[in-house]
């Protein structure tokens, strides 16, 4: 456990931008920022966003650059 999480963090610093697409066949969707670093639950590996929902899967969200 914990790569997915090593892979984030490594990869893009605290306030890296990124399209959060919480249903992969709906295109498009709004641009947020991380807030803090990721971290691994039981069941997925979850970042800080600022926007509503704020914690989200790292699945969902797409890189900018």
């Amino acid at each position: 456990m914990g790569s997915k999480q090593s892979y984030l963090n490594q990869q893009h610093k605290i306030g890296s931008t990124f399209i959060y697409q919480p249903n992969r066949a709906l295109r498009g969707g709004p641009v947020v920022r991380t807030v803090e670093a990721a971290r691994d639950l039981k069941s997925a590996t979850v970042v800080e966003i600022n926007v509503a929902p704020y914690f989200v899967n790292i699945e969902s969200l797409t890189p900018t650059n």
